[in-house]
């Protein structure tokens, strides 16, 4: 274990370049949770069954070892450490358990008995509540070969395992400007009305580091190693369970593999967890989920469904959108408010209409948190408005590239919705990728074969092709959340041994790199005489601590590294010869005033990239599998400061979606091209388009190919056969159509 201190003034938190999974304390103890196998009921009691034999030294906390102590409020959402009697969802943590061996604790995890309340079975079942409670119920045979007693047992057990209990609304966004439902009954003016329900729940499986920490309780202090992105929060919720004073806890931050959002808040409720363990045993306490764990409840895809209603009229111009989101955002998220404004912003993607309704709901369930890569929640949107356009351009017969262009912010028509943003280069980009894939032509033969297939008594000839584009942006520095009020800054300092601190926290390993390399280039100095450091201070803990943005949910990696280039070009101006100093750069506060948080309109980013895509598919109508063959990508992102590095970052964003498009299947392609059109603009952040782009541009093409609008990704193994079958359907109403 190797944590290096990078922390002066007597600030709180250290840095470390290891995984803390890598890391080994004496006489360490390990710590996993106790999970609920119920969706319904509450739980009286978490125990071990009689007669179980229990190693020494093994600890098992409930909730009601935590007393008052039991939950956290983080953004105004309660949310507790372990289960307080009324199950949340199934696989919420009702105890943690603690030991030396951890094998042996996922042994001794099958003796914990989880009893529910009586009062909760209904009286003519209660007699089996017994049996069931105790988890004890064994059964063999086949259930129709079992006694009416036993599959009445078996009758409870799936009710109380898969009970749904209604949604809750807990947030909404309507957003309007215009009169949609005037467009929509002007039939004289408004020549197609298309509609189309869209959800993409991709899940992107990280394979890296699970969630965790590792805890030290020493002469008083806490210890913590973990990868928090939410240091702040992590601190408060550590600092409010355990009663220990924030300046009696050293957070050590480890090395970052990767970000999701339910990592946010959760971080610091198991580290909760763990310091009461640690605090307990007098010993360092190793807590890690294990790797279902983190796929289930950590990298769970959020639910999101959109609905798009949407009018044109002769020319193809898009006259009239109403758009509904519907959000689950499961039992328990304190940043539902943020994704559902991310999503609203996102739905209109990047196009211009004079009436706009936009009506965004987001819910609590009986689900798990659903998570969300928080730099991608845009995808959701993004991904329904692009099939959307595709669909469009299907049934009116009008070229997706000229939909596009003509329907574009800052083309033909002029903004008038509520959002504004700057695209630069867009269609030059359209173009570009237009003329690269020999998107018209292939559109059009393709759009060809499948009106053949319709009307000839072959539908499968082989093979089927489909060619799709989408185009999408991502923003950096989004202004339109309210628990980050004080403009985006960055700070240079200079020590006596002539040492360049930076204050801030590089996002990853790479952007470190960069930042150094960026430095050097510059300024003359050594690699290891320039250190990175954390802003949180004694002041801002006082002022606002526990509201500290969490590390990227803005965005805001291309901000620091334009903020970092402003401090450059001022420290080549000073002379670094000993005597300390300080450089702070903040981007316009001017800026900010172009939102208007109360009325959800203006600019909501400080920058914006763009980004198109096109992807071609041919598939086999007898094995019902497709084979991509071309995918090229565009984007524009400002001046590219490491071109090889940002090539390398869309290939491998390219190749992580490609595994997650189609359930138990990767996806390759043989040809991807990948291109950035010349800028000197500001740098703009591109790490996340890909996802934004990707998937809605192989489902237009999946579509095209089998002449039928798939809905929903990811595609199932079986989704090809029945959306085909469902092609014979309509080749059937075609066929009578004509008659």
């Amino acid at each position: 274990m190797c944590a290096k201190r990078k922390a002066i003034d007597k600030k709180k938190v250290l840095f470390s370049d290891e995984f803390y999974t890598d890391m080994l304390f004496p006489d360490m103890v390990h710590a996993v949770l106790v999970r609920c196998p119920f969706s319904y009921g509450k739980i009286t009691s978490v125990e071990f069954a009689p007669k179980t034999k229990i190693p020494d030294g093994t600890l098992l906390l409930t909730n009601k070892d935590l007393g008052k102590k039991n939950e956290v409020e983080i953004l105004g959402t309660h949310i507790p450490l372990l289960c307080t009697g009324e199950i949340a969802y199934k696989g919420e943590p009702v105890a943690i358990l603690a030991g030396e061996d951890k094998d042996a604790l996922e042994e001794l995890k099958s003796a914990i008995v989880i009893k529910l309340d009586k009062t909760d079975v209904k009286e003519t079942e209660s007699k089996f509540s017994k049996i069931y409670n105790n988890l004890s119920v064994s059964l063999k045979k086949g259930f129709l070969n079992q006694s009416p007693i036993e599959q009445r047992i078996i009758s409870l057990k799936n009710t109380l395992e898969n009970f749904e209990k209604p949604r809750e609304l807990i947030v909404k966004r309507k957003i309007q400007i215009g009169s949609p439902e005037e467009v929509f009954a002007d039939s004289e003016n408004t020549a197609f009305i298309v509609e189309g329900k869209w959800s993409n729940q991709v899940q992107y499986k990280a394979h890296k580091e699970v969630e965790g920490c590792i805890v030290q309780y020493k002469n008083g202090n806490l210890h913590i190693f973990t990868p928090s992105q939410w240091l702040a929060q992590t601190l408060q919720t550590v600092s409010e369970i355990t009663d220990i004073p924030k300046n009696k806890i050293f957070i050590t931050r480890t090395k970052i593999s990767a970000s999701y959002t339910n990592s946010l808040f959760q971080n610091g409720i198991f580290a909760a967890l763990a310091s009461l363990v640690a605090i307990k045993t007098g010993k360092p306490v190793k807590f890690s989920l294990s790797r279902s764990e983190q796929e289930s409840f950590i990298e769970n895809p959020s639910c999101v469904k959109i609905a798009h209603k949407t009018a044109l009229d002769k020319n193809g111009i898009l006259t009239a959108m109403e758009i509904a989101i519907d959000y689950d955002a499961g039992s328990f998220n304190p940043l539902a408010r943020y994704i559902l404004d991310r999503l609203s912003l996102a739905a209109t993607g990047i196009y211009n209409c004079k009436n706009v309704k936009i009506s965004a709901k987001a819910y609590k369930s009986h689900n798990p948190p659903f998570s969300q890569l928080r730099a991608m929640i845009d995808s959701d949107s993004f991904f329904a408005i692009e099939n959307q356009i595709q669909k469009i351009a299907e049934i009116t017969g009008f070229s997706p590239v000229d939909l596009r262009q003509m329907n574009k912010a800052g083309g033909i028509q002029k903004s008038t919705k509520p959002f504004t943003f700057s695209f630069g280069r867009a269609n030059d980009a359209i173009n570009a990728v237009a003329i690269r894939s020999d998107f018209k032509r292939k559109y059009t033969v393709s759009r060809l074969a499948e009106r053949g297939r319709l009307e000839t008594e072959f539908a499968f000839s082989s093979p089927l092709r489909g060619i799709g584009m989408a185009c999408a942006y991502e923003g950096s520095g989004f202004l339109a959340q309210d628990f980050e009020k004080s403009p985006l800054s960055l700070q240079v300092s200079v020590t006596e041994d002539k040492k360049i601190i930076v204050h801030t926290i590089p996002s990853s390993t790479r952007l470190r790199e960069l930042w150094i390399k960026l430095i050097l280039e510059n300024i003359e100095s050594e690699k290891r005489n320039i250190l990175f450091e954390s802003e949180i201070n004694d002041e801002l803990q006082k002022k606002a601590f526990p509201l500290l943005l969490p590390e990227d949910v803005a965005g805001n990696v291309s901000l620091k590294t334009i903020l970092l280039r402003k401090c450059i070009d001022s420290l080549k101006r000073k002379k670094i010869d000993g005597t300390p100093f300080s450089i702070k750069k903040s981007l316009s506060a001017a800026r900010k005033k172009l939102w208007n948080q109360e009325a959800f309109a203006g600019m909501p980013f400080y920058n914006t990239a763009f980004g198109t895509c096109t992807v071609e598919v041919e598939l086999d109508p007898c094995t019902f599998r497709e084979q991509l063959k071309k995918i090229c990508v565009i984007i524009d992102g400002g001046k590219i400061l490491n071109p090889k590095a940002a090539e390398n970052v869309i290939h491998a964003s390219i190749q992580h979606c490609l595994t997650s498009l189609v359930d138990g299947d990767a996806l390759k392609c043989p040809v991807v091209s990948v291109q950035f059109t010349q800028s000197e603009d500001e740098p703009k952040q591109i790490g996340s388009l890909v996802y934004s782009i990707l998937p809605a541009a192989y489902n237009a093409a999946l579509s095209q190919a089998i002449a039928v609008h798939n809905e929903t990704l990811p595609v199932q193994t079986d989704s090809i056969f029945k959306l085909m079958e469902r092609h014979e359907e309509l080749k059937s109403d075609a066929v009578e159509d004509e008659k």
